[in-house]
């Protein structure tokens, strides 16, 4: 795939599917019949995941259909119906590497600060090119760890399913190859990475990925042939053995291929002695294959290499000068003497009819290094690829994987090449856009995870050369909105959204959109979706969840939760109202003095702490007639009369509170002042010509004013 051709992978996010209910809602072909009889299909959508509900329903209502008209079964059901994006098998690996995902970010984010506040760039060996340091790749890799476990432990889980049904066989499948990619990835950029470039002989690190997840030889073709203990006769015979063996070759087995020639050495009938000499020379030299170490000097390394491979050669040119010689061909007297010679002759030597020599001499010239022997037994790339780094190029580093890589892949038919060899073949490439477009085909997790990997190894600046979209940002939102869909992932689903990227980034927008939608089923949800959004920020998303649960509430009667929630959401116009609702309550009880919506103003105040007109209005309201009813006339009088002069109070309560003010103005006690009194005389003109009427009746009205005109008097003569 040349890079540009992923664009069309990467911004085509639109998946296409449809839905087909078996049996169907009506009756297959009888649409016109049902819809002649008033009969339709309605339907409600999640606001979440790709799910509906579907049922058969009137097109009016019950009582207007006549009687003659039928009543289907179907009408009694209700059709649930969803595309399953996330199986819940997968619910404990999603939420151990979603904690492992978060705490990756959390280090990200230290070492990052770390590094802002080392100007210079030099503290705890922290380079001024922005390369990784040797600490920063160590946690890496035990994040990555993490994960690989995480994936392992899945599998495990998988494996010990009562049922080997076909979805279990196929989320195995997704996790091995899952790991596979992931282990590799770690190897190139991880493993062998470390500060001052790409250092590290991959070879050992690449055999142990490659035997751990493509095991071959399989264990089970082992246990076949040695079956009941075979003599060494049998085990030569054995047609298996010389397939097996070549595998054990090419896996860099070769221990215990050493340890089967020995015994298949001293078989009489069933191998030449040659194959018997030359099957013990074999084991000695691959028992004797040299090892690198971090101790030895490369230089070391390759002499002794060398010197072993020179070992091959001399092997290799006995064996096939042997192949090369013909068998001799008697030519007896007699019937005794030919078989006698025949006897010898394979005693003697086998000569080029000897399969079992020809397989030893094919075991050799592959371990030597020898291409065509490699390519000739090597049934998959991974085998070619593996024999080649070890046999080849013992000390080759991760930088000459692509060319390596390359010219095995030109040995196989690669447009046969299942998803997941494509997304190894381009890793080993180096070739990264083509591998995240080939990751996400394997999983959404694949990806998104891995790119996230990659922006913190520092490799991902290629795909971002290459794709349409920010690789990052795309694939972690693409996997959080398959996680919404879930019922039960929504805040892991919300937190990949939210650590998708920066705060103006596409994956803010988005998370703030699904936030709005969430289902609130119960206050405690309700809550914790509020959390998050206060974590990530999201104020018009808690703001619009205030007000939505502040309408529930107000609906369900539970006025002071409805003011907490409007409260919160700086929605000063419903607050407003849901207090006017209280007053009118007080009103309408007549007035009582307990005044009910006391403890409702308490909890409202005790849980936000904010500040409302109309929440201050009954707060001190409530107060006046706490001192009123404690005997105390002048400080009910002075607290009346802030309610009325601050303007707190709604216009059509004021008349009411003027009216409560006669029994102050007529009371034994000098309560207000003359000025206090023509105070509350210009507020009731302002009401009479504002117009606006309260509770009170206009003969109260004019008691009002009758006691306030003796108040004056009585406050004049007190002068």
């Amino acid at each position: 795939m040349s890079r540009k051709k992923v664009d069309r992978f990467v911004v085509l996010r639109e998946k296409e599917a449809a839905l087909h209910l078996s049996p169907g809602l009506f009756p297959a072909g009888t649409a016109e019949e049902w819809t002649a009889e008033n009969r339709t299909l309605i339907f409600s959508t999640h606001p979440l995941n790709n799910g509906c509900a579907l049922a058969v329903a009137g097109k009016k209502t019950r009582e207007h259909l006549a009687e003659d008209n039928r009543v289907f079964e179907q009408d009694e059901k209700v059709y649930v119906c969803r595309m399953e994006t996330v199986p819940d098998e997968r619910l404990p690996f999603i939420y151990d590497s979603h904690a492992v995902f978060v705490s990756l970010q959390k280090m990200m984010r230290t070492i990052e600060e770390s590094e802002d506040t080392d100007a210079a760039g030099h503290a705890n060996g922290t380079t001024t090119s922005g390369e990784r340091t040797a600490a920063d790749i160590t946690s890496l890799l035990q994040t990555s760890a993490l994960y690989r476990e995480a994936m392992l432990r899945q599998v495990r889980v998988l494996q010990e399913a009562p049922r080997e049904t076909e979805f279990i066989l196929s989320e195995m499948d997704v996790f091995q190859a899952m790991h596979a990619v992931w282990h590799l990835v770690e190897i190139i950029y991880l493993a062998t990475n470390m500060p001052g470039g790409l250092s590290a002989p991959i070879v050992p690190h690449f055999m142990g990925w490659l035997n751990f997840n493509f095991p071959a030889p399989l264990a089970e073709d082992g246990q076949r042939i040695f079956a009941d203990g075979p003599s060494a006769d049998d085990l030569a015979a054995n047609p298996d053995v010389w397939p097996y063996l070549k595998k054990l070759a090419l896996r860099g087995h070769v221990t215990t291929m050493a340890n089967m020639l020995d015994r298949i050495a001293p078989a009489k009938s069933s191998v030449s002695a040659s194959v018997a000499r030359w099957a013990r020379e074999v084991a000695r030299i691959a028992r004797a294959m040299p090892l690198g170490s971090d101790e030895e000097t490369a230089g070391s390394f390759n002499a002794r290499w060398r010197l072993w491979n020179g070992e091959l050669q001399s092997t290799a040119t006995a064996i096939r000068s042997l192949l090369a010689s013909p068998s001799p061909s008697p030519s007896p007297s007699t019937k005794e003497e030919a078989e006698a010679e025949a006897t010898a002759a394979t005693s003697a030597g086998a000569g080029s009819d000897d399969p079992a020599l020809e397989s030893l001499y094919s075991i050799v010239e592959a371990m030597r290094g020898d291409a065509a022997a490699i390519s000739a037994q090597s049934e998959t790339w991974q085998d070619m690829m593996g024999a080649t780094l070890l046999y080849s190029e013992p000390t080759a580093q991760a930088d000459r994987l692509p060319t390596l890589a390359a010219e095995v892949a030109d040995e196989f038919q690669t447009h046969e090449f299942a998803i997941l060899d494509r997304t190894l073949v381009a890793l080993l490439r180096h070739e990264l856009p083509e591998f995240l477009v080939y990751s996400n085909q394997i999983d959404p997790w694949l990806s998104a995870h891995m790119s996230d990997m990659m922006e913190h190894i520092n490799i991902l600046g290629v795909c971002r050369r290459v794709f349409a979209v920010e690789p990052r940002e795309h694939y972690v939102i693409e996997l959080g909105e398959v996680y919404m869909s879930h019922e039960d992932l929504w805040r892991v689903g919300l937190e990949y959204l939210g650590m998708s990227g920066g705060c103006a980034g596409a994956g803010a927008a988005v998370m703030e959109e699904y936030a709005m939608r969430i289902p609130l089923e119960s206050d405690r949800k309700a809550a914790q979706v509020l959390r998050t959004c206060a974590a990530h920020g999201l104020q018009r998303a808690a703001d619009r969840i205030h007000r939505q649960l502040g309408r529930q509430k107000w609906q369900q009667g539970r006025l002071g939760a409805a003011i907490t929630h409007f409260a919160q959401a700086r929605d000063h116009r419903s607050v407003g109202l849901v207090c006017d609702q209280l007053w009118a309550a007080y009103l309408e009880s007549g007035g009582s003095g307990d005044l009910a919506y006391g403890p409702t103003i308490d909890g409202v105040l005790a849980a936000t702490g904010v500040r409302h007109d109309r929440l201050d209005f009954l707060s001190r309201y409530r107060d006046f007639h706490a001192c009123y009813g404690a005997g105390d006339p002048v400080a009910a009088g002075r607290i009346l009369l802030a309610i009325i002069t601050a303007g707190i109070a709604p216009p059509h309560a004021v008349r009411d509170l003027l009216v409560d003010a006669i029994p102050l103005l007529e009371g034994d006690a000098l309560v207000f002042s003359a000025d206090d009194t023509f105070e509350l005389l210009r507020r009731a003109e302002e009401e009479k010509r504002d117009g606006t009427n309260g509770n009170s009746s206009s003969s109260e009205m004019s008691v009002f004013s009758v006691a306030c005109a003796r108040n004056l008097a009585r406050a004049f003569v007190a002068a």
